[in-house]
């Protein structure tokens, strides 16, 4: 047996690879199985794509065992690409994501230990809908929702079902298509700590992180070493903030060079910032990348997530609480993507194959 949090033993660590049943596994689709979240037993959920293009949510036991599940109301008609995606899952096995409906409309939903469905939207939500990201150990939500101008905000829906939302300071208002990817939240602990970050409108776009306290003071993160050129600052669009209970704060932040690098903020306010061994050094590469990639952070410190090489191809890294960096790649991966790290030190993500097959992978640390 390995203690909480530990990331080395005199054994090796283990990688195992798996499939949801129903997967589609044909080659060159780029579709299988996708975890999404761990939580501290060790139960990864996640999405798959079956053979039709539907997406299913499904729950992986430390066993191995598996439930799928669709939420009411999800479209599952074949060919529609719509169905259901978790996105975070909490330590009672609360799950949250979004399903799309037969218009591809997102809709938010919580899926309870015992199964029970709850679906909503926040008041105001257009666009595309509403978009889960984390969910804490007491049932709150966070996330990010579309408005019918397609900007993007921040929201909290709270476990009694009150919802607030917010924009970063002088955050951009416009859309995608003009280049604005507003303001979201990714990830919120057992105190009601907030983090997420926002796009300002100073002609740029420059992303800052953000953390918000229980009471809803608003802190902007900076890493001092962050650009301030176009898309270049502190996060990204997509990119999930990791957040412990003790209010520590990892995720990426992109130079003047457009080169990505790690960063882990302490609860006192301190940043450290880091690359992982292998990342390369040219615009766009790095540890992160310049879109949609999480970062997890355990209440020890040990941070999983993902790094470009010279050549463009995406690996994982795993950062144990002294600052040793490992490279995390199942075999056969040529791609590889973490997204979740518990406090025993598991990590769950999934990875590319050379037929194109994505499949899950948990890294056990022995």
């Amino acid at each position: 047996m390995y203690a909480p949090g530990s990331t080395t033993s005199a054994k090796q660590p283990r990688i195992v690879s798996f499939d949801a049943p129903g997967a589609d596994l044909n080659p060159a689709d780029y579709t299988g199985t996708q975890p999404s979240g761990i939580n501290g037993w060790g139960v990864i959920t996640g999405a798959y794509q079956s053979a039709d293009t539907v997406f299913h949510g499904f729950l992986r036991g430390p066993g191995g065992e598996f439930i799928t599940f669709q939420a009411p109301g999800a479209d599952t008609t074949a060919g529609s690409y719509n169905g259901t995606y978790p996105n975070s899952i909490n330590d009672q096995g609360a799950v949250t994501g979004i399903y799309a409906d037969a218009n591809g409309f997102g809709h938010a939903f919580l899926r309870s230990p015992d199964g029970k469905f709850t679906s909503f939207d926040v008041p105001g939500g257009a666009g595309f809908g509403t978009t889960p990201r984390g969910i804490n150990l007491e049932g709150a939500v966070v996330g990010v929702y579309i408005d019918s101008n397609y900007s993007f905000h921040a929201f909290l829906r709270s476990p009694e079902g009150k919802f607030t939302t917010w924009d970063g300071p002088n955050a951009c208002t416009g859309n995608g298509s003009q280049g604005c990817y507003g303001s979201g939240a990714s990830n919120i602990n057992a105190f009601g700590i907030v983090v997420g970050g926002f796009e300002d409108n100073n002609g740029n776009f420059v992303h800052h992180a953000f953390v918000r306290n229980a009471e809803g003071k608003l802190k902007v993160l900076d890493v001092p070493e962050a650009g301030s050129g176009n898309y270049q600052g502190t996060g990204c669009p997509g990119c999930n903030l990791g957040l412990n209970q003790l209010g520590a704060i990892a995720g990426t932040y992109i130079d003047a060079n457009s080169v990505n690098h790690g960063f882990v903020r302490s609860p006192e306010g301190k940043f450290t910032t880091f690359d992982a061994p292998g990342a390369g050094t040219n615009s766009y590469q790095g540890t992160g990348c310049p879109s949609d990639c999480p970062v997890s952070i355990n209440d020890l410190g040990a941070i999983t997530a993902s790094y470009w090489d010279a050549n463009y191809v995406s690996h994982g890294y795993l950062r144990n609480p002294d600052g040793k960096i490992v490279t995390v790649d199942p075999p056969g991966s040529t791609y590889t993507f973490p997204d979740g790290i518990n406090d025993w030190g598991v990590v769950t993500g999934y990875y590319v194959d050379s037929n194109n097959v994505v499949h899950g992978f948990l890294r056990l640390p022995n």
